[in-house]
């Protein structure tokens, strides 16, 4: 494992990329590591956009498998890299804030896409017309599968509806790859608390939104397989224990009927792939899901 940083980038030899009036400079991070296999994605999707005014930063983790010759390779479009060892995706994230240029920032997983090669261009319209009014815009994810890159759902929903409902154990939240936070929230001293391994970037976008301060653009930005960590079922319990604790930090009440109704649904879960396995309780929820009217999402290779 590499032990010291080693960095490169554009930045590094053609200097800092700049926004205009018209088109601010928009930020994306990324985590990796050992993302050799799925860093592709990524790369020609942002290779692809036709907005000119990207900074894309991105925060390896000692990659091992190859990551790193891929940055090397495609420092043309990466303007700043670093690699060395990190405690986690919220301690890589964090190590690369001090960075940012841009006016606005978005963070995005390897293997994500954006939607098509006109995401940025056609967004920043909003982001320059609302940069003093809101602190978050997003937009709609669509969910594919890991492997064919099927589509299995849409999820975007205004924050005038999102607001009034909870998801699990917490307030409802836009889908994190989906948000472009303005960069002053960072400036400002906001920074993923690295005590959470799975749910910080929930807190952080507790702990911005007010009811005025984000807009929901009706227009797809993001292209995310389904999987990680958040939605492994063997996690489940450490989810939960992370939503309740961040819900006690910011003194947010949990809805009953939810705690009451996810508790149940969720232990159900957990004891359904504990018992029977993964395939059974891939199964089971599959059948769920058609029951309610809704595509397959975890049987979809």
């Amino acid at each position: 494992m590499l032990q010291t940083r080693i960095e490169g980038g554009r930045e590094l030899t053609d200097g800092v990329k700049q926004g205009t009036p018209e088109q601010p400079l928009i930020t994306i991070i990324t985590s990796t590591f050992n993302a050799a296999k799925d860093l592709h994605w990524t790369i020609e999707s942002i290779r692809a956009q036709t907005y000119p005014h990207i900074q894309w930063i991105i925060a390896d983790g000692a990659s091992t498998d190859g990551t790193v010759e891929i940055l090397k390779q495609n420092e043309d479009i990466i303007d700043y890299w670093f690699s060395e060892p990190d405690k986690g995706i919220y301690h890589a994230w964090n190590k690369a804030l001090p960075y940012i240029k841009g006016e606005w920032v978005q963070f995005l997983g390897a293997g994500d896409e954006l939607t098509d090669s006109s995401v940025y261009q056609n967004i920043s319209v909003e982001l320059r017309n609302y940069i003093n009014q809101y602190d978050l815009i997003y937009g709609s994810i669509e969910i594919i599968s890991y492997e064919s890159r099927r589509h299995i759902e849409r999820i975007g929903e205004s924050w005038s509806s999102l607001k009034f409902q909870w998801q699990g154990f917490r307030p409802a939240l836009p889908v994190h790859p989906e948000v472009f936070h303005k960069a002053s929230i960072f400036i400002n001293g906001h920074k993923f608390d690295e005590k959470y391994k799975i749910a910080a970037d929930s807190k952080l976008l507790l702990e911005v939104i007010n009811n005025d301060n984000i807009l929901f653009i009706d227009r797809d930005v993001v292209r995310m397989p389904f999987g990680g960590v958040s939605t492994d079922i063997s996690h489940s319990l450490l989810v939960r224990k992370e939503l309740l604790s961040i819900c006690q930090d910011l003194n947010i009440s949990q809805d009953k009927f939810s705690y009451i109704w996810c508790s149940i649904k969720e232990s159900s879960k957990y004891i359904i792939f504990k018992v029977l396995g993964q395939r059974f309780f891939c199964n089971v929820m599959d059948i769920a899901r058609f029951l309610c009217g809704r595509r397959r999402k975890w049987t979809v290779k």
